[in-house]
């Protein structure tokens, strides 16, 4: 089984080319550009996979709100062009979306979405990945669409720090750290997420799913369990979301659960607080 990781050089990308080995051939954006529909049907005939596994985004949240245009381009219909040109060389297509597409309000802690619960975004970015998950699925019966969420990983990414990392750097160099606490999700481990998603593609899984580590957490509780895990001694000051002066709303609950990945015979993912316990050990912080 041929398989072509777009986006390879990101922490996802990186995780998935090590998980499927050397069956992967990782693309950057030099070699694919999404938004070029020529260019990525004529790239993926050159090189015939069996899978075309798509992890290009545009997800700085807030900027989407002030370039709408550069976001629908990428997550929506870059993700069309790329599960169209999989379509039209035989390849399934596997694509990346985000607990965004719903709205979080009036959602009752502790009852995470699961996937036929109906979308309903609340900014630019969620629609323009929910955009992307229908055209995805329009376009390519071969599709995997996977919504995940609060993604962090050891592989380092061209576009800074991630959660923990952010967290750990201003616990050691201001001695304080403040975050929401009223916006709640479920972490996830980017080498878990690599794992599943390669069981699914060799049980040739169909549709949508929601793979994120089990559980649930606020942003604030994530980061003092970062900071207790790593053992630092650091104020930490709760805050309300509009208090951050974030561009876009956010959801305040949008956990994610799956029901369907006991369908196809794949495990829940492990809770998340282990997994950051073995993300931390990797980076060295703690083990």
């Amino acid at each position: 089984m041929k398989v072509v990781i777009i986006g390879s050089t990101g922490q996802l990308g990186q995780d998935l080319l090590r998980v499927f080995g050397d069956d992967a051939q990782g693309l950057n954006h030099q070699d694919l550009d999404v938004t070029d529909s020529v260019g990525a049907l004529k790239e993926l005939q050159e090189l015939r996979p069996d899978w075309v596994i798509n992890t290009a985004a545009y997800h700085r949240v807030d900027e989407c709100e002030v370039n709408p245009s550069q976001s629908l381009a990428v997550n929506a219909l870059g993700a069309y062009n790329v599960a169209r040109a999989a379509a039209a060389v035989g390849a399934g297509v596997v694509f990346f979306s985000t607990d965004y597409v719903f709205s979080g309000q009036h959602r009752h802690r502790h009852t995470p979405y699961v996937e036929h619960d109906g979308p309903k975004p609340i900014n630019v970015y969620g629609a323009s990945k929910l955009a992307g998950e229908q055209l995805v699925m329009l376009s390519n019966a071969r599709h995997l669409v996977v919504r995940t969420t609060g993604l962090y990983g050891v592989p380092p990414s061209r576009r800074g720090l991630k959660f923990p990392d952010m967290i750990l750097n201003k616990a050691r160099t201001e001695g304080q750290v403040t975050v929401v606490t009223d916006q709640v999700l479920s972490p996830t481990f980017t080498a878990d997420l690599a794992a599943v998603v390669k069981q699914l593609v060799e049980r040739e899984a169909n549709g949508l799913f929601h793979l994120t580590n089990s559980g649930e957490c606020s942003w604030f509780e994530f980061a003092r369990e970062i900071v207790e895990l790593a053992r630092l001694r650091v104020r930490m000051e709760p805050i309300w979301s509009e208090m951050a002066e974030q561009r876009a709303r956010r959801p305040c609950y949008s956990a994610l659960a799956s029901v369907r990945l006991a369908e196809v015979g794949v495990k829940p993912m492990r809770p998340w607080k282990e997994a950051l316990k073995d993300y931390l050990c990797q980076k060295g912080v703690v083990c």
